[in-house]
């Protein structure tokens, strides 16, 4: 079994079931270290891979001076591909059966947003300018719903409903789908956009159908959305580090610290495991405990009422 056919097999099967482009190559850049991993110990067949060797392998990523999370992300589509190996039935045994991502359980997520600080970056855009209403809306969108950074540029026009105050999530992480509420601000400034915006930007590709559009009428790229967030940032005196991913951790975070139901917000992030979710409850489990003091039964004055 032919290490680079087989990877590459691989790659395309998770292209078939619908994952990310960012997360294939992710898993390309893992995996591509670990095919030079087994290169160097003259090993091509993959149906000589022992246990010992995926340790050896972890032990070497382990010793890396990388983020702990980076670490995780080499040895992750390693444990990936034999699993699928051992499902297909092109392996009997799986040599990364028990084989831990050591980073996960202790994982720290990433910085999150104050309340105020996010009221100030999403007053930063330029509502006279037509780039800076679409970004507005772009923030409140990211904000209000947590969507990850693919699925909102995989948004097209007719996944809002403005009647029912829903975004429909078509293209969601592992192809599923889900509907998400849009908040007052979310609303508020897409309705406005595409009233006025986004017809005048689509104009001259009438037939595109991405939501969100650049100013010569295509799809907007990833890329536009991180630099003007690179603009806004330090014009909100934030000098914390702010990507798209961090309007989902924020959103998240805020729900949390109000009181709302962790499977709700599991449903809303779109997460698959509970687990996942629960990460957030370590920003800050000070909230959490006064959330629970000022609602749960048990806790408050007997003698009052």
């Amino acid at each position: 079994m032919d290490v680079v056919v087989t990877i590459a097999e691989f790659k395309n099967h998770l292209k078939a079931l619908g994952y990310a482009v960012s997360t294939i190559e992710v898993y390309r850049k893992g995996l591509d270290q670990f095919r030079q991993y087994l290169q160097q110990r003259d090993l091509s067949d993959l149906r000589k891979v022992t246990h010992q060797m995926i340790l050896d392998y972890q032990a070497a990523v382990m010793a890396e001076s990388i983020a702990q999370e980076s670490k995780a992300l080499k040895i992750r589509p390693v444990k990936r591909l034999f699993e699928h190996l051992t499902a297909s039935h092109k392996l009997l045994i799986n040599p990364a059966e028990g084989i831990v991502e050591t980073s996960r359980k202790n994982r720290k997520i990433g910085l999150v947003l104050t309340v105020d600080e996010m009221s100030k970056l999403l007053s930063c855009p330029n509502l006279s300018l037509k780039t800076g209403l679409r970004d507005r809306a772009i923030m409140e969108v990211l904000y209000s719903t947590g969507v990850r950074l693919d699925e909102l540029l995989n948004l097209e026009v007719y996944h809002v409903d403005l009647k029912d105050k829903v975004l429909y999530i078509r293209k969601g992480k592992g192809r599923k789908q889900r509907v998400t509420p849009l908040g007052k601000g979310a609303l508020k400034y897409l309705k406005e956009y595409l009233h006025n915006i986004r017809p005048y930007h689509g104009r001259k590709h009438p037939k595109e159908r991405a939501l969100f559009l650049n100013h010569s009428g295509r799809a907007l790229c990833a890329g536009s959305i991180r630099a003007f967030l690179r603009t806004y940032r330090p014009a909100a005196g934030i000098k914390k580090a702010v990507s798209p991913h961090t309007f989902r951790r924020t959103c998240a975070t805020h729900l949390l610290q109000q009181g709302a139901d962790i499977r709700y917000i599991q449903k809303l992030l779109g997460h698959k495991r509970l687990s996942t979710t629960q990460m957030y409850t370590k920003v800050m489990p000070i909230d959490l405990k006064a959330t629970h003091n000022r609602t749960h039964p048990n806790t408050r004055d007997r003698n009052e009422d």
